[in-house]
């Protein structure tokens, strides 16, 4: 039966008197009616929408601006939300995890024929890995491609400082959540979601994780869930188990560094260029490239040239080794012993402004000091 998941929430909305939670659905059930060529089964609805609670916009969609919850103490919200369109997103996957998003997005859309079968779905997926890998965007990318507004979990107001304030704040938001359709973006998810075992938290965060525990198991299936963690071994073994995806994103290997620098440097580059550059990037985050490719791109607007290869390399050996302040000697010290067919001595001495001899001094110096 089509439209499941809709008309079921509109007859719960309908028992328990819910009204924003029937609008919020009724709104959804239009849409899906036009995407699958109804459209004037669509007008009805949204007629009946624009009579009895909002004016219709100008994308057909009847206005509904819900208030999002808040900090009791504070009075800070509880969550961002955005609504992100296709092309505003733009994320860069191994092939074996794009598969994996794209089936939970696949299932998640197919609600409607799998509740019909009684096969049911679990929409709950937890991202995990290091910093700057890309699981915002991953939130980002899949709530576009499900239509649906992203609510994103802020940290800084979520957890509060007031004794049972943060067991509260995530009942607000689980139960605005569950209130119409959206997906729930836990970021920093091992800032609520730690081990309850861990001997330096106190009791009460302890009991926050049992709040977040009943509220995810609270969930109705037709709310999306997502969450994500930069420190995978603080999360509590049962947050684990709630979870029906679970997908680790790691640092971008060669090939998927080769398409980044191709989309963030723009402009045409010859093969070789990407390769050289995908090269440099290893051991490197998705974002750490990025901020790399848009610094070298600004210097080149600024100077009114080219971007060149010399530039990015320098600002990819400076990015992975320069968080100690080094002297130049140490830096190409250290591009030859990290990245040897990478950093010749003619890209070294062009990055640095030497000669290819003074690059060979530098290097010999090094070798005889090191081997007396």
């Amino acid at each position: 039966m089509d439209f499941l998941v809709e008309i079921l929430n509109l007859v719960q909305a309908s028992i328990t008197g819910d009204r924003k939670r029937g609008v919020a659905y009724a709104q959804q059930l239009a849409e899906k009616a036009d995407q699958h060529g109804d459209g004037k089964a669509a007008e009805r609805i949204r007629k009946m929408l624009s009579a009895k609670v909002r004016p219709v916009t100008a994308n057909g969609m009847a206005a509904v601006q819900e208030l999002l919850p808040v900090d009791s103490e504070s009075r800070l919200s509880l969550a961002d939300e955005s609504f992100i369109l296709p092309e505003e997103v733009e994320v860069f996957l191994e092939p074996s995890l794009e598969e994996s998003v794209n089936e939970f997005v696949r299932y998640v859309g197919a609600a409607d024929q799998l509740i019909a079968e009684g096969v049911g779905v679990s929409p709950s997926l937890l991202m995990y890995g290091p910093p700057g890998c890309g699981k915002t965007e991953l939130a980002r990318l899949i709530a576009s491609k499900l239509k649906l507004p992203l609510l994103t979990a802020r940290a800084d107001s979520l957890i509060s400082s007031y004794l049972g304030s943060t067991a509260k704040n995530l009942r607000f938001l689980f139960e605005h959540a569950a209130a119409r359709p959206c997906v729930l973006f836990l970021d920093e998810f091992d800032a609520v979601a730690k081990l309850r075992d861990d001997q330096q938290e106190l009791g009460e965060l302890k009991r926050v994780v049992v709040s977040l525990l009943q509220n995810i198991d609270a969930v109705q299936g037709e709310t999306v869930l997502l969450a994500a963690s930069n420190h995978e071994h603080l999360l509590d073994p049962a947050i684990w188990r709630r979870f029906a995806y679970k997908v680790k994103i790691d640092l971008p290997r060669e090939a998927v560094r080769v398409k980044m620098f191709k989309k963030f440097l723009g402009g045409t580059f010859n093969q070789r260029f990407l390769e050289r550059c995908s090269g440099a990037a290893e051991g490197l985050s998705g974002s750490d490239i990025r901020q790399v490719c848009e610094s070298a791109r600004r210097a080149a607007v600024v100077e009114k040239r080219e971007v060149s290869e010399v530039d990015v390399l320098r600002r990819m050996l400076l990015r992975r080794f320069g968080s100690d302040s080094p002297s130049i000697g140490q830096l190409i010290i250290r591009a030859k012993e990290a990245l040897p067919d990478v950093y010749t001595h003619r890209i070294l001495a062009a990055a640095f402004g030497m000669t290819a001899g003074n690059v060979t001094h530098i290097l010999n110096r090094h070798r005889r000091e090191e081997h007396p």
